[in-house]
C-alpha cells in the first residue's frame, strides 16, 4: 500500500504505519496538516530556486551569477531538508502554497516573462541551466541520503518518504511528542491507527480514494 498527499504526491508507506505515526499527534495535528507539510518540504528547493532566480533577475545580475544564484538556492533547500533546519517557520507553508500552483505552469511562465523583461533570453537560459545543475547535484545527494536511511533502518525509502518523516518530526517536536519514527507492536494494532484513518477518510475522501494497493 501507499498513501498520497492532497496534491497526489505518492508516499510509499503502508496505511497502518503512516497513520500509526500520525495518530500519535492527532487531534492536535491532523493527518492533513502533516501531508501538506510533506508537500511543502518536497517543494522547498524548487521554491527557493524560483525566488532566488526572480531576485537575481530584478537585480539584473549577469547570466553566470543568475545560474549560480538559482543553483545555490535550490541546493540550500536540499540542505535545509537534510538537516531539518526549519527555523524560519513560514518557509514550509509558503513552499506548500508554491506546490499547489506549480503544476499550472504559473511559475514557468513567470520566470520567462520576468527574465525577458529584466535580463533578456541569456538570463532566462542561465536560470534553467542553474536548475538543471541543481537537479543533478540534488539527485546525487538524495541517492546518498536514501542509502544512508537504508543502512540505518534496513528499509528502502525514496526522498518523498524521508520528507514525510521530516514533516512528522517537525510537527511532533513543536507539540512535544516523540520524534522517533519507530512504531511498537501496540501502536501498529488497528485499534490504535484506524480511528485516525477513518476520521481522515470522512474529512478528505478525495485524498483517501487515491490510496491504492501496490
Amino acid at each position: 500500500m501507499a498513501i498520497y498527499t492532497p496534491r497526489g504526491l505518492k508516499v510509499r508507506l503502508s496505511v497502518p504505519y503512516a497513520f500509526g505515526l500520525m495518530a500519535r499527534l492527532n487531534p492536535r495535528i491532523s493527518p492533513f496538516q502533516i501531508l501538506k507539510t510533506t508537500e511543502g518540504i518536497e517543494s522547498l528547493p524548487g521554491m527557493l530556486a524560483f525566488v532566488g532566480g526572480i531576485i537575481a533577475f530584478a537585480m539584473r545580475l549577469s547570466p553566470l551569477q543568475i545560474g549560480f544564484a538559482v543553483c545555490g538556492a535550490h541546493i540550500l533547500g536540499v540542505i535545509i531538508n537534510f538537516f531539518e533546519f526549519y527555523l524560519i517557520q513560514v518557509l514550509i507553508p509558503l513552499s506548500a502554497l508554491y506546490s499547489c500552483n506549480a503544476g499550472f505552469s504559473i511559475f514557468f511562465v513567470t520566470t520567462i516573462v520576468v527574465g525577458l523583461v529584466f535580463v533578456g533570453w541569456h538570463g532566462v537560459l542561465a536560470f534553467f541551466i542553474g536548475k538543471l545543475a541543481a537537479w543533478i547535484v540534488s539527485t546525487v545527494f538524495e541517492f546518498w541520503q536514501m542509502s544512508l536511511y537504508q543502512k540505518l533502518t534496513g528499509c528502502s525509502f525514496t526522498a518523498t518518504e524521508i520528507h514525510f518523516f521530516n514533516a512528522y518530526r517537525l510537527h511532533a517536536s513543536r507539540i512535544g511528542a516523540t520524534t522517533d519514527i519507530y512504531l511498537n507492536d501496540e501502536e501498529m494494532e488497528e485499534s490504535r491507527w484506524d480511528p485516525t484513518f477513518k476520521a481522515f477518510a470522512i474529512e478528505r475522501p478525495e485524498v483517501v480514494k487515491m490510496f491504492t494497493p501496490e
